[in-house]
């Protein structure tokens, strides 16, 4: 039996066949085009403003994404995964969220926390006996890694960038500051409480405190100049170089048992760059002569009640006659007094 004839239509009879288009006449499609061409200018103006307005309507959306949540997505701590998020600064409103919530210090690492997710840093953990301060949970056996790894790589400017500081330093990291051009100095007058730069502090002075010979005293690089100091009505002697404007303060401590500790301090940065003086001490009698050669330590306030433990010269009572103590000093750069 011979097959069936095929059908031309060879298409599944489930599709519905739509008739074609009859031809447009191409005087028609001319006419098409010219009523095309005659949409007015100021349609297109009306349509651009609608969607101008539609995206000045749309509000951008930023996606928070938690430290937790951002190691589980392999964002953090695989460098296969690194070019699923740019490498691109982040700036905080506050830098309080980088701080231990019990001590209020800046976190450094070890840092633990809670089965809450409570954190605290490990100097905090004999004071709250190693349970959270927040929830009471345990807290010391579980380490916040993701918290550490954000530490580590926070860096912040300096603290007196207002000043004129350009250096950028991990979060907590003191270093800097304690050797920092710009950290601020107090002047060492005493009753003044004026406070800036270490030159701000010599101008202020040489402004407002030269008058005044027994506030502060002039001296000479290289030159040994004597001087008294009456412990009656002060504890120290302030000096003021006359050209370069270094500060030093000569500071005199009693000691608990007996005798008089002598120190001398410059007003200054602890910053390499500044240059290291050195200076010859003497403790002047009618017959008798105690001299010391030390280098001169770079303070940026002075202190009462702090006794110091070495660099002074220790004067004996013998040598303390009346409340007027008779010295002599000169003071030079680098090591040149120190062996004397």
């Amino acid at each position: 039996m011979p097959p069936p004839p095929r059908n031309p239509d060879h298409r599944s009879p489930k599709r519905p066949r739509f008739p074609l288009s009859p031809p447009v006449p191409e005087e028609e499609e001319e006419e098409d085009d010219d009523e095309f061409s005659d949409v007015s200018a100021n349609d297109v103006e009306d349509r651009s403003d609608e969607s101008a307005d539609d995206e000045e309507d749309d509000v951008e959306v930023v996606a928070v994404v938690t430290v937790a949540e951002a190691q589980s997505r392999g964002y953090l701590g695989s460098s296969s995964s690194s070019s699923s998020i740019p490498s691109s600064p982040v700036k905080l409103n506050s830098t309080e969220i980088l701080d231990c919530p019990t001590c209020l210090e800046p976190l450094r690492g070890p840092i633990y926390q809670c089965h809450n997710g409570h954190i605290t840093c490990s100097p905090c953990l004999p004071r709250v006996y190693k349970h959270c301060p927040v929830c009471r949970m345990p807290i010391g056996d579980i380490r916040c890694r993701a918290m550490e790894m954000v530490i580590e790589s926070s860096s912040v400017p300096c603290r007196y960038a207002m000043y004129g500081c350009k250096e950028t330093t991990l979060y907590g990291d003191q270093a800097h500051e304690k050797v920092c051009l710009y950290t601020r100095c107090q002047c060492p007058v005493t009753n003044c409480n004026y406070a800036g730069g270490y030159k701000e502090v010599e101008a202020h002075a040489r402004l407002l405190h030269s008058w005044d010979v027994e506030d502060l005293t002039p001296f000479v690089f290289n030159t040994p100049q004597i001087f008294s100091i009456n412990l009656a009505r002060t504890s120290r002697a302030v000096f003021q170089e006359e050209k370069e404007g270094d500060m030093i303060v000569v500071q005199t401590f009693k000691r608990t048992n007996a005798g008089l500790c002598v120190t001398v301090n410059h007003i200054a940065p602890l910053s390499l760059g500044l240059p290291n003086l050195s200076c010859s001490i003497a403790k002047l009698n009618s017959f008798t002569t105690l001299r010391l050669g030390v280098m001169v330590k770079r303070i940026q306030n002075v202190r009462e009640q702090e006794e110091p433990s070495e660099d002074f010269l220790f004067i004996p009572d013998y040598m303390l006659i009346d409340n007027h103590l008779k010295m002599q000093i000169c003071v030079g750069s680098e090591f040149k007094y120190v062996h004397i």
